[in-house]
């Protein structure tokens, strides 16, 4: 499959054995070449589909009807006798997620599965597909609107992308191989989810009104198609109400014996199994089959009355490109800040969509001329393929004598690479341009490995932004090597399957040649330049704060970057500045929620921090790169990352602890069944002000002439994160309204007498935490007030810096000093109680716990009760808290934990599918 001259050179090139102490220089050079049949899999549509998901990379088993990824175990496996799966889908939301199984000699399959959590799949509905009725390409509509971040930190949202539909009726678009489009809608119900289906023909004018999978007798019947579709796009516009389809076909030759079908009556009987014996004689020689050399496109309209959807198609002019073979073939929408001038027909339009084709000379074209116009020469011997894209704009203007839009298109741009063009990709939507990522493959690369590895990655292409207006290199963008495996068994062979991470700052890519199992690789996209900066200058630090101001807004996952941050270049005081740069974006927007954005920021905080340095060099099989086991090598440097995320942990238990209250408590009262849950909730918030307090006396009962002393030894004293909480401003408001709400459930406890004797256990449980404590709650916000209005005139810089790199900055220390000798001063604590604990002399297990260490103390991340055994458990992959507050559901007359109010149960769901701390669930046992 592959030619290789190696040159092997050692450290001692005499006969002599090696000198003593000298290790053996066992590295190789060589230069590996690869050629066309390489790459003749591109146009072959072997592809390999892989999804990046917020939670797992979903791609197909290479040689098994299965789906592989992350934190996707699938319960049903799909029969032998189905090939691994052609198409991959997601929905916008990752709820729904749909793949096409290939027959081996049989049917298709289609499944369709539903997301219940992050590592949990259930298959909702499966399809059979005939033989020559495929599914070529899917996607799913209703995508919400998008939050980007332009160069100047500005957010704004997206129109939205393509035709709207009902949040509740989750839409599946299909492109088969016969040339029609079917529209699956999933109605879901509490007892079960079931799939209607409607289809239409993309060859002609067609309308469909009844939700119905069953097929027109006028249909070709299956094996008597004359036309196949071997690649298509869908394409959505951005505020555009119809969908355009492209499709690239081959014309099918069937033999003359195997169709002279007699239409007779007495034939009626017999005509499905004459239809199945026309389908077995027909000829599988590729050369049957012609390539078309051209695309053709169709309309799609959807509409829907309030009852039923409808569905129409209406056929448009087709491209012409030439007889090469079509490797890719994708839609990209238009920029949405361009304006639409359609007033006229001749007048400037922006264009709605582009439609990109990369083609490939194998140098067995029929048409010479086309070659030399356009820069590729057929070759009867070629040796790599060359490779061209071609991009074509398409226009809504007004019709010249109806009053109606219809589209229109151009050829705008043509490109041959000097390298083999293996995928095409549409750039990021906060680019905020037309642009596209063209990923290109050398056919020589020249790397050293050594013997004791089977698989080196060396310089292999480059992924590059284009721009779509003229195919030329975006000069605000720059160019990043593709890093492939090459070895004497997977050279050159270009990948077939590639999926973007939510954030665009990575990409995954799937490879396979004809001895190996599929490999999932990797890569850096390419990175936005700075002005003034050379492109060997570039830093990757600058380039995620819009990423991450985005993610806040969207609430969406940031793994892809938090790993771009742990790489070794990068040093914890660049990943602060960056984390201060996107506070400061977030700040500087005022548009009322900052409440909403304050608890995702802390949730990034958390997991960026969760990252141990020394970083890794590349990223881990395992939750890409999320670090669960310890690598950090300086046992002190390891502590104090604890020690920051688990504040911002706390932090975020402070919210959904003032948030329970909020929903739980009516003005003053609070139902009997909502006593003990919130009891509970209490109990930990004064474990946690325990912990505040003693730090507040332990920094201001320190010498009052410290200030004096730092100028002296111009060093500062470490000043643990926790007094962040009244330091920043958002912070400090949360935990005063936490204050007043258990002061509140506690003065309701106290002069109320509780019926049952649950109630009267909630009631001594909860007077002897608090008077116990050494913590006058009145008092208390009372000062915290003070505090507030005190901290109004701080240096907000100073603040922020020490946010965001979750520990107080040396600038802030004789701030925090005055507010902790004010708190130590006060009346709020009694210093005897809050430090001796008549528990500790009595026995060594009742020595006071940190209300940072309920992770690993088997509590409830959410509802900080006590993790019950043989109980369903679902654990962040954020934080690696626990929980079991799922489970919600009373069951008769029985008390469940769990089982309370309304008003908990619907404060409950609001962690159904994300943490506290804004993370996923996954289950274990």
């Amino acid at each position: 499959m592959m030619t290789t001259t190696a040159t092997a050179t050692t450290a001692n090139s005499s006969s002599s054995s090696p000198l003593k102490g000298k290790p053996k220089d066992d590295s190789t050079q060589s230069s590996l070449q690869s050629y066309w049949w390489n790459f003749y899999a591109l146009v072959e549509q072997q592809q390999r589909p892989v999804a990046w998901t917020c939670s797992a990379i979903l791609l197909a088993h290479e040689s098994e009807p299965v789906i592989v990824g992350r934190a996707f175990p699938s319960s049903r496996h799909t029969p032998g006798s189905y090939a691994p799966p052609t198409v991959l889908s997601v929905s916008p939301d990752e709820t729904w997620l749909f793949a096409y199984f290939p027959g081996r000699q049989t049917h298709g399959v289609g499944c369709i599965w539903r997301s219940r959590r992050a590592d949990s799949w259930d298959v909702i509905e499966s399809m059979n597909f005939p033989c020559g009725r495929g599914v070529v390409t899917a996607v799913w509509l209703g995508h919400a609107r998008e939050w980007v971040t332009d160069s100047g930190r500005k957010t704004s949202r997206l129109p939205p992308l393509g035709p709207a539909m009902l949040a509740s009726l989750p839409t599946l678009v299909l492109i088969m191989q016969n040339l029609q489009v079917r529209l699956c809608s999933v109605r879901s119900s509490a007892q079960e989810s079931k799939v209607t289906t409607m289809s239409c023909s993309l060859e002609k004018h067609d309308e469909a009104r009844d939700m119905s999978s069953v097929t027109s007798i006028l249909d070709t019947p299956p094996g008597f198609e004359s036309r196949s579709c071997t690649h298509a796009a869908i394409g959505l516009g951005y505020s555009e109400t119809a969908i355009l389809v492209a499709t690239r076909s081959r014309t099918k030759a069937i033999h003359f014996e195997s169709s002279d079908v007699s239409l007779g009556l007495d034939e009626v009987p017999g005509l499905t199994a004459h239809f199945h014996d026309a389908h077995s004689a027909e000829s599988t020689d590729w050369e049957s089959w012609a390539q078309e050399s051209s695309v053709e496109l169709c309309e799609v309209r959807l509409g829907f009355d309030g009852l039923r959807t409808h569905l129409s198609t209406s056929p448009l002019p087709p491209l012409r490109y030439g007889p090469y073979p079509l490797s890719s073939l994708i839609f990209c929408p238009g920029d949405p800040h361009l304006p639409i001038m359609a007033e006229s027909s001749s007048g400037a339009v922006a264009a709605r969509m582009y439609l990109c084709l990369s083609l490939l000379d194998f140098g067995k074209c029929e048409n010479p001329t086309f070659g030399m116009e356009h820069g590729l020469h057929p070759r009867a011997n070629s040796i790599v393929p060359k490779s061209e894209l071609v991009v074509f704009g398409l226009y809504k203007r007004l019709h010249s004598q109806a009053s109606i839009l219809e589209w229109s298109s151009t050829r705008l741009a043509s490109k041959v690479f000097s390298e083999t063009l293996t995928f095409i990709l549409p750039h990021h939507k906060s680019s905020r341009a037309n642009t596209i990522v063209a990923g290109s493959l050398s056919t020589q690369a020249t790397g050293s490995y050594s013997k004791r590895s089977t698989l080196a990655k060396v310089p292999s292409g480059h992924v590059t932004v284009l721009q779509l207006q003229s195919l030329e290199a975006h000069p605000d963008w720059g160019s990043e090597p593709l890093l492939l495996g090459w070895s004497e068994s997977t050279c050159g062979y270009p990948p077939l399957g590639i999926a973007i991470s939510p954030n665009a700052a990575l990409f995954c890519a799937v490879s396979q040649s004809a001895v190996t199992a599929s490999r999932l690789s990797v890569h850096s996209m390419p990175k936005r330049l700075q002005k003034g900066v050379s492109v060997s200058q570039l830093h990757p630090v600058p380039d995620f704060v819009s990423a991450l101001v985005s993610a806040v807004k969207s609430k969406s996952t940031i793994s892809d970057v938090a790993h771009q941050l742990s790489i070794t270049s990068v040093s914890v005081k660049e990943v602060e500045g960056t984390l201060c740069e996107v506070l400061e974006a977030l700040e500087t927007q005022d548009d009322g929620l900052r409440d909403v954005w304050f608890h995702e920021f802390l949730g990034i905080l958390l997991e960026i921090y969760r990252y141990d340095w020394p970083r890794v060099q590349c990223m881990p099989s395992s939750n890409f790169g999320r670090l669960k086991g310890e690598r950090t090598q300086k046992t002190f440097e390891r502590e104090d990352l604890k020690v920051r995320w688990r504040t911002v942990l706390d932090m975020c238990s402070v919210i959904a602890c003032h948030s329970a209250f909020q929903d739980c408590m009516d003005g003053d009262s609070v139902e009997l069944d909502n006593m003990w849950p919130l009891t509970v909730l209490s109990a930990w918030f004064v474990d946690f002000l325990e912990e505040l307090l003693r730090e507040c006396v332990l920094l201001g009962d320190s010498k009052e002439g410290l200030v004096d002393e730092i100028k002296e030894k111009q060093t500062i004293p470490s000043t643990h994160p926790i007094l962040l909480n009244l330091l920043f401003p958002d912070a400090l408001a949360k935990l005063r309204a936490t204050v007043s709400d258990v002061k509140q459930f506690y003065e309701h406890l106290k002069n109320v007498d509780p019926n049952g004797e649950n109630g009267a256990i909630s009631k001594s449980v909860l007077l002897d935490t608090v008077d116990s404590s050494g913590v006058n709650l009145e008092v208390l916000e009372l000062l915290l007030t003070q505090i507030s209005k005190k901290m109004e005139g701080s240096n907000a810089v100073d603040v922020r810096q020490s946010l965001a790199a979750c520990n107080p900055v040396p600038a802030v220390h004789r701030l925090l000093w005055g507010i902790a000798r004010t708190v130590s001063k006060s009346d709020s604590i009694d210093k005897s109680r809050l430090f001796i604990k008549p528990l500790e002399f009595a026995t060594e297990v009742g020595k006071v716990r940190k209300s940072s260490e309920y992770v690993v103390d088997g509590q409830d991340i959410v509802s900080k009760g006590i993790l019950l055994p043989r109980r369903l458990t679902r654990v962040c992959v954020r934080c690696e808290g626990k929980t079991q507050q799922h489970d919600v559901v009373p069951r008769g007359d029985v008390t469940v934990p769990g089982s309370f109010s309304l008003q908990w149960q619907a404060w409950g769901r609001r962690w159904s599918t994300r943490c506290i701390c804004g993370g996923r669930w996954v289950g274990i046992n």
